[in-house]
């Protein structure tokens, strides 16, 4: 653009796409699912570091490589607890709707 700004016309239209994007209940859904989904990826690159950590700090038994094992094994469980505790509160809910639908 010039700098000139938008018409009253594009004004309209930008406002009505915005309305008509946050009424889109599955848009918003996955732009929540995007930070679970990093998290997840996260979570798993930290529990494949730990166990790696876990097996080299077994065979040579050297302090250094236990040290990293522990600070790795703790970042990964309470990186990997949030996500535990969102997908038991999904199954929860999802056995109340089914139990609620079952029931006359």
């Amino acid at each position: 653009m010039d700098g000139a700004g938008l018409s009253d016309r594009e004004r309209r239209a930008l406002s009505a796409i915005e309305s008509q994007l946050k009424g889109d209940r599955s848009l918003d859904r996955r732009l929540r699912s995007v930070h679970r989904r990093h998290q997840t990826v996260a979570a798993c690159l930290l529990g494949a570091l730990t166990i790696a950590l876990l097996v080299a700090a077994s065979v040579t038994v050297s302090q250094p490589l236990i040290w990293a094992f522990a600070a790795t094994w703790i970042v990964t469980v309470f990186t990997t607890l949030p996500l535990l505790g969102q997908w038991i509160r999904r199954r929860w809910q999802l056995r109340d709707r089914t139990v609620r639908r079952d029931t006359p």
